[in-house]
């Protein structure tokens, strides 16, 4: 890792966000951060964050429009097209980026807990959305998917994001399960490019330089089907990989702050 401050590649599209109103749903609550902040993205480092709006519950921060989270989707987005299955709502900000996309015809839109359904659904001008008819909600466990929730026809693409953290061990093996009832033709989660730099550390040398044939190795060994296998698309990986390395708790970050893994 190149202890370096990238910049967001330039080939990924920005989200906007929607029109939110803040107030309590259940157990969730949508506030406004009224001021501007200093706050670290996902393929950049620190820099000044406008104002915005953050989704709490238990006191813990689970979605904001901060730009962790944009730079995080927009791979997201940008591979979005056909059918496309959403595991986990969220603030409903990458459902407006992506319902408003041409290529996008349509959504299933899948939720544990209703009352996210229900603050997209009146917190965000949802009636006013580009392609907001392209959206069917269902209220399942992602993990508990059945046929039937998918609805008929050839998914294109399934995006994952149930996580309050980047990181989660289990992302990787939530994924796969979900993946096998959804059988998407390209999949993604969030904060896959950071699985896939720990599943280098787990596999490849430390002094290893990271290739093409490596991103083809790991769609092949755990059976998803990334939408990239590209030198652009790993770059984007090392960029993830180094803002990670600086704060978070898996076993490559650890190793990369105290100088074992990367350079």
């Amino acid at each position: 890792m190149q202890n370096t401050t990238p910049c967001i590649p330039l080939d990924l599209p920005g989200l906007q966000s929607p029109r939110y109103r803040c107030g309590g749903y259940g157990a969730w609550n949508l506030r406004a951060k009224s001021r501007q902040t200093f706050e670290r993205g996902y393929f950049t480092g620190f820099a000044a964050e406008p104002p915005g709006h953050y989704l709490i519950k238990d006191g813990h921060i689970w979605m904001s429009t901060s730009r962790l989270e944009r730079e995080s989707h927009a791979i997201h987005l940008k591979q979005a097209q056909g059918k496309v299955v959403v595991c986990g709502v969220g603030m409903g900000m990458y459902l407006f980026n992506i319902a408003a996309k041409p290529l996008v015809q349509q959504v299933v839109a899948v939720d544990l807990d209703w009352a996210v359904v229900d603050l997209v659904r009146s917190a965000t001008g949802f009636a006013s959305w580009p392609g907001r008819d392209k959206i069917r909600f269902v209220h399942s466990n992602a993990l508990n998917l059945t046929a039937a929730d998918i609805g008929p026809g050839q998914v294109d693409y399934l995006y994952v994001d149930i996580w309050p953290e980047l990181g989660d061990p289990l992302a990787l093996l939530q994924t796969q399960a979900i993946q096998s009832v959804v059988n998407a033709r390209r999949v993604g989660w969030w904060g896959q490019e950071i699985d896939f730099i720990q599943w280098l550390y787990d596999h490849r040398p430390a002094e290893h330089l990271p290739a093409v044939s490596d991103l083809i190795d790991f769609n092949q060994t755990t059976g998803l089907p990334l939408a990239e296998e590209t030198v652009g698309y790993l770059l984007r990986c090392r960029q993830a990989g180094v803002v990670f390395g600086s704060y978070g708790s898996l076993p490559f970050a650890r190793a990369s702050r105290i100088g074992r893994y990367g350079s």
